[in-house]
């Protein structure tokens, strides 16, 4: 596995460091940039799901109302017709 490893890092350029000679500083510091990474893409999920949820609820608000209108004028016909 280790010998697998050490290939692709040649490779692709990179030295045969292991994990557990990295200080603890880098390793926070790699940390805090990756998940400063996956909130920044979280927000912009979050940011556009909150837009698309306001559009819907707009569509929403003019079927609602298209659809009261056309029931209250069917209605007025309705009773305008029995009478």
């Amino acid at each position: 596995m280790s010998e697998n490893v050490a290939g692709q890092n040649r490779q692709y350029g990179t030295s045969n460091i292991d994990t557990s000679e990295r200080t603890s500083d880098d390793m926070t510091a790699a940390d805090a940039a990756s998940l400063r990474r996956q909130i920044i893409k979280l927000n912009r999920r979050l940011q556009h799901l909150e837009e698309e949820n306001k559009e819907r609820a707009k569509r929403e608000m003019v079927m609602y109302s298209i659809t009261i209108g056309l029931w209250l004028l069917n209605s007025w016909l309705w009773f305008r017709r029995s009478r």
